[in-house]
Parts: C-alpha cells; sequence; structure tokens
C-alpha cells in the first residue's frame, strides 16, 4: 500500500489537532481546579502571631454524587503556592446543600493549639493542630 500524495500535509493536520486539543484540556482541567468565590464558604486568616509567614484556611464546595463536597485548603503566605490538605483531596464533609454547609462550616478560629473549623458552642468538628498544617510542596500546583 502507497502512501498517499498529501502525506505530510496530513501529518501536519493532525499535529496541529493534536496540539488544539491537548491545550484546550489543559485550560479546561485548571478551570476546573480553580476555587471561585461562589463555592466558598468562607477564607480566614492567622494573625501571624503564632506564624510566619500567616495561614490562611479557606473552606469551599465541590459538586458530590450525593450533594456537595466540603473541602478545606490551609495556604502558607499570601503570595506562596504551597497549601496543606487533609487528605488527598481535602474533604473534610459531605452535605445535602451548600445551605447546610455553610450553617456547618462557616465559623472557623486560629488558636494557639491551630486551627478549629465548625465551630458549634464549645465543640469544635475539626481541629488541626500547628504541627500538622506543614505545606505540601508536591501538590502545591494541583
Amino acid at each position: 500500500m502507497a502512501l498517499p500524495k498529501n502525506f505530510p500535509e496530513f501529518v501536519l493536520v493532525g499535529l496541529a489537532c493534536l496540539v488544539i486539543g491537548y491545550g484546550t484540556g489543559a485550560v479546561l482541567t485548571e478551570r476546573k481546579k480553580m476555587v471561585t468565590l461562589e463555592n466558598s464558604i468562607t477564607l480566614k486568616w492567622s494573625d501571624g502571631v503564632f506564624d510566619d509567614p500567616p495561614l490562611g484556611a479557606h473552606v469551599y464546595l465541590e459538586p458530590h454524587m450525593e450533594g456537595k463536597s466540603v473541602r478545606l485548603r490551609v495556604y502558607h503566605g499570601r503570595n506562596q503556592p504551597s497549601f496543606y490538605m487533609p487528605g488527598p483531596i481535602g474533604e473534610i464533609d459531605v452535605v445535602r446543600t451548600a445551605k447546610e454547609a455553610a450553617r456547618k462550616w462557616t465559623k472557623v478560629e486560629w488558636r494557639k493549639d491551630g486551627l478549629h473549623v465548625g465551630i458549634e458552642g464549645n465543640r469544635t468538628l475539626l481541629q488541626i493542630p500547628r504541627s500538622k498544617i506543614n505545606p505540601a510542596q508536591s501538590t502545591a500546583g494541583q
């Protein structure tokens, strides 16, 4: 079987389509990973007294089969890309509605012993000690 007359052009068109597809996929993937304000529940920065650089706790929502996945990401410094997440995706709860997530996870406090998220009266739903909140350099770009 002989090669078609326009084989170099076929290869060039194929490579162009591959590059366009890869670029489009990369852009869509990055947009999906972005956390927008409409998905945020709360963001609270530490005062910088107990930590340098300051730490920022961001609680946000992602879609989930059973409603909404509540996730936590702790940023290390305002201009640094490193952060800490509990577990591989930062999920701390799954709730049915955004309203339920806001009621349960809006209150965030930075205390001397660490981060307290989801405070109901004297009870903290999630506490992370300061010693555990280390930047995960390997997940900074994800």
